[in-house]
């Protein structure tokens, strides 16, 4: 015998010890077989059975709905409206136990539609507006938080949907808010066919078990090879009318009797092959309490501050103190922390000057930030002291001693509310091409780049920040090929200028020779230069030599003893440059 038909098995010993309360994750509804294996009768074959089912009640009201069960709050709990007679009307989500009088809410409903349409489970629409979430396929997922997937559903074989679970740290929040904990109701079988009657020391009427709110069955009984009882009398009757006339017209049945109906019947007792059926069962009930605070629904001050360093000297001061705008203070981070937030759904970036603009991991919640001289971060510190918890921990994750002065352009915009009238070469770096590719259009016929789908992607990340990770040059460097030099139309180019037979030009040496065609050779190489020198460097993944990546940077005016930051910048300008001359040239 395997050790899954073990009688601990079969007694459920692991998840009785086991407790909903203590679990990340809590179903809201579920009716789903685990794990079937083989066919139901023939030795070998077993499964598992989970479904739950539970109503929101308002802690006045928790004594009374100690009395709810599984027959009450199981699956049989439909949830949806219903209208009495006496003209009142039960909403949706209102679980009356008796009728006219509300215990508590449903936080699922099943609505059974006509025909062989599948039952469809629906979420209450006030626990997904409460905590402000949205759908995607068979997940809820949270924005504000960095799209945190928060209520799941699982489907079966068939597509229909057996469980909808919900984050518990989410679901104590949502309770919280509403002064209600959850009964929660739950079923479990662990079942098994066997060839031989095993020896787990049962009482002969079963194994029964029971606590307040926990009920536990095991038992032992012979089936024949359909699962049916063994031994078990089997009747079968067919009855049938013998007042049929086939060549009346519209025939008329009156009420059967024995003048006019006949059957017969036969009786077996199930025999053949006899196997052994093993069964566990559980019924339990819990209280899902809610938590202490409700930060997301309720917006408690959170419990825990994040913690920031504010001065040289390294002393610290939690963003509770700093969340306050009389306290006029900056605070330093490593430019790391733009990679981090940048790689996080929903983030984003915008540029208002060349070291000045705005981040965002959610678009509700930018921080406006500066670059200071060494490539460092500043921020204002209310501005970080008010974002919600889990994006302060992110800021805390990166913050820094101060090092450098503030950034000046920062101080200009905020302080002085002069902002300064530079442009970041990221953001000139879009335009610049649509312009080119409206320049070319207009002079030659053809846009000079080729569209593409992951343009706006890459686009995204070309950024300055890039430089600091490891390799980050380089890998900036191949981004800004991508988006450059893959993407010119050779095709194109070479209308106007067509290479020699025989000799094949590469996209960025196209371009060299239809500027060639309007200016001294030597300029149209020294324009495209820096371009050249960003698709050499693309190639330092490759492990290209120390000496050629120097080449390299030297070509496009990136300085080998500048910050990363300042190098990323470097290329970025190097490229903006280049295209602005090719523009003016073109």
């Amino acid at each position: 015998m395997s050790h899954i038909f073990s009688r601990e098995w079969f007694e459920m010993r692991d998840l009785r010890r086991r407790r909903f309360e203590n679990a990340g994750w809590i179903p809201l509804r579920a009716g789903e077989t685990i794990n079937p294996i083989g066919q139901y009768g023939r030795p070998g074959s077993s499964e598992e059975l989970f479904c739950a089912g539970c109503i929101a009640v308002p802690k006045a009201k928790q004594t009374e709905a100690e009395r709810l069960g599984w027959m009450d709050i199981g699956l049989s709990n439909l949830g949806g409206p219903h209208a009495f007679s006496d003209g009142s009307y039960k909403a949706c989500e209102i679980y009356q136990y008796r009728d006219g009088e509300d215990l508590g809410i449903s936080l699922v409903f099943e609505q059974h539609v006509v025909g062989d349409h599948p039952k469809i489970w629906h979420i209450n629409q006030d626990l997904i507006l409460a905590l402000r979430l949205v759908q995607e396929g068979d997940s809820w997922v949270r924005p504000e938080e960095n799209f945190v997937e928060v209520i799941r559903q699982r489907r079966d074989s068939s597509n229909q949907v057996t469980a909808i679970e919900i984050r518990t740290e989410f679901l104590r929040d949502y309770l919280a808010a509403r002064g209600m904990a959850l009964r929660l109701s739950y079923y479990r079988q662990r079942m098994a066919v066997l060839n031989e009657m095993p020896q787990f020391g049962w009482p002969k009427d079963g194994l029964i078990e029971e606590r307040p709110h926990d009920r536990f069955n095991a038992r032992l009984f012979e089936i024949d090879e359909t699962g049916g009882p063994y031994g078990a009398s089997v009747g079968i009757f067919h009855a049938w009318r013998t007042d049929i006339d086939p060549e009346e017209d519209v025939p008329i049945f009156g009420r059967e009797d024995n003048t006019n109906t006949q059957g017969r019947s036969v009786t077996y007792n199930r025999g053949g092959t006899k196997y052994f059926r093993a069964e566990g069962e559980l019924w339990r009930e819990e209280w899902i309490e809610p938590g202490q605070r409700s930060e997301r629904v309720r917006r408690d001050e959170p419990l825990e501050a994040a913690y920031f360093t504010i001065d040289a000297s390294g002393n610290r001061a939690s963003s509770k103190d700093l969340n306050n705008e009389d306290i006029g203070r900056y605070l330093w981070f490593d430019p790391k922390l733009i990679v981090n937030l940048l790689g996080r759904r929903g983030s984003g970036i915008k540029w208002h000057t060349r070291y000045t603009g705005s981040i965002w991991c959610s678009p509700d919640s930018p921080i406006h930030f500066g670059v200071n001289r060494l490539g460092m971060i500043n921020v204002y510190a209310y501005d970080v002291a008010r974002q919600d918890p889990w994006q302060q921990k992110i800021w805390a994750g990166f913050n820094i001693t101060p090092d450098g002065a503030v950034s000046a352009e920062l101080l200009e915009s905020q302080m002085r509310a002069q902002p300064a009238g530079t442009a970041a070469p990221e953001k000139e770096l879009p335009h610049l091409m649509d312009e080119l590719d409206t320049q070319f259009e207009e002079r030659y016929g053809n846009a000079l780049f080729k569209s593409h789908q992951a343009t706006p992607e890459i686009l995204r990340n070309i950024h300055r920040f890039r430089a600091v990770e490891n390799h980050g040059l380089l890998a900036l460097s191949k981004d800004i090929a991508r988006l450059i030099a893959d993407r010119i139309d050779i095709a194109a180019l070479h209308k106007i200028a067509a290479p020699p037979k025989g000799e094949k030009w590469g996209s960025l040496k196209s371009l060299e020779k239809v500027l060639a065609t309007r200016h001294p050779a030597e300029q149209a190489r020294s324009i495209l230069t820096p371009l050249v020198g960003v698709y050499e460097l693309r190639l330092g993944d490759a492990h290209l030599p120390s000496s050629t990546i120097t080449e390299a940077m030297a070509m496009v005016g990136v300085r080998a003893d500048a910050s990363p930051v300042a190098q990323g910048l470097q290329l970025i300008d190097a490229v903006v440059g280049a295209l602005t001359r090719v523009k003016e040239t073109a």
